[in-house]
């Protein structure tokens, strides 16, 4: 499980070390650098993925596409190199990248530091690391199970991709390959934790139980295509009416899919990034999101989300009271706006036992106490 990211030189940050616990919740405004906290994460991962055996970081990849180096080295610094590290497991691991042209989209690794000492990195170099510690490495063996959800996710359709099964490990960035998972896993067992009661415990029927939780009446049906690398996924809104393409029973419905499935079918040791899961959806289903998102971390998940929802929120809070989860096992990064001239910082408040927090920064969620002390 990861516990610390530290960022020097990337994007907004002129140098970052963020904890990070079974649970982490980025919030705070537009811009203040909650997406690179993510992007810094999935680049890593992304390289690995894509390039397993290289000495370079991979800017422009399938799943993640920040630009060139112009585009990621901090504005703040003015230098020509980055670093990212991650701690798991009491390992550290820096890596650090040098740009010998700006309008490269990949960075030439230079320096590694495992545990604050450098590593020869000799001819053979994989996952960023000498070959002889990659395979050792805990780092790398959590970062290689690091699935992301982006806030773009695909919209309504009537056809999705439909792959191999071990294509399917992962909902996709957009979650457009959960339907396809639920398909071939859709006997796989859940989590307890995570179970409805006087459900069946398998993925199929627990996703389509908390879907119900959230959407009374809601129901779902994913079939193949005939003759086609693609499945359909439909869904109903009453059990009286029929399944309809998912552009007829509302946007929320397509957006939540991907997330309850990913949610839902990680295994313990997973880590799983997920943006903005409150996409249009209304508050009582924020909220639910955010408990689920607890229950999740309780059984062994590592869950990065950025929100905007003090919902979700409000969601762990109630989670943490409720001792789903414990409150040392949630952090809450603000990221307010930076001052002129000076590099992104957080500021993090903590949590009780109770779900209350010791400290509430000016502009955290408090947008609604604003306008009723206007009002009022």
């Amino acid at each position: 499980m990861l516990s610390n990211l530290h960022i020097s030189g990337f994007k907004c940050f002129d140098t970052l070390d963020l904890e990070v616990k079974p649970l982490t919740l980025l919030a705070g405004v537009n811009g203040g650098g909650k997406s690179s906290v993510l992007q810094a994460l999935v680049l890593l991962a992304q390289t690995f993925a894509c390039r397993e055996w290289g000495r370079r970081l991979l800017l422009d990849g399938p799943e993640l596409a920040l630009g060139s180096v112009a585009d990621v080295l901090s504005q703040y610094s003015g230098r020509r190199e980055l670093t990212l590290g991650v701690t798991a497991e009491g390992e550290r691991i820096d890596w650090t990248f040098k740009a010998e042209d700006r309008r490269a989209l990949a960075i030439d690794l230079i320096n590694v530091e495992i545990d604050g000492e450098d590593a020869p990195l000799g001819d053979a170099v994989r996952w960023l690391l000498p070959a002889a510690r990659a395979e050792s490495s805990t780092v790398v063996s959590t970062l290689r199970r690091l699935s992301w959800i982006t806030a773009e996710r695909s919209g309504p359709r009537p056809l999705l991709p439909l792959k191999d099964a071990d294509g399917h490990q992962r909902v996709g960035h957009r979650g457009e390959l959960a339907a396809g998972l639920l398909y071939w896993r859709e006997s796989d067992e859940v989590a307890p934790a995570l179970c409805i009661p006087d459900t069946p415990p398998t993925l199929f029927h627990q996703v389509r139980a908390h879907m119900q939780e959230i959407f009374p009446g809601c129901d779902l049906r994913v079939s193949p295509i005939d003759g086609a690398s693609a499945v359909s996924l439909r869904f109903r809104s009453d059990s009286r009416a029929d399944f309809q393409r998912p552009q007829n029973v509302g946007f929320g419905l397509t957006q939540l899919f991907p997330i309850v499935v990913a949610l839902l079918a990680a295994a313990e040791g997973d880590v799983l990034l997920i943006e903005n899961p409150e996409v249009h959806l209304h508050p009582g289903a924020q909220q639910y999101i955010g408990t689920l998102a607890a229950r999740t971390a309780a059984s062994g998940v590592q869950l990065i989300v950025e929100t905007h929802s003090d919902h979700v929120l409000n969601g762990v809070r109630l989670a943490v009271k409720r001792q789903t989860i414990p409150a040392p096992d949630v952090a809450i990064h603000f990221f307010g706006r930076a001052q002129a001239g000076q590099a992104a910082q957080p500021v993090s408040p903590k949590l009780d036992a109770d779900g209350r927090l010791d400290t509430w920064p000016e502009g955290f969620f408090d947008q609604l106490d604003l306008a009723l002390s206007e009002l009022l």
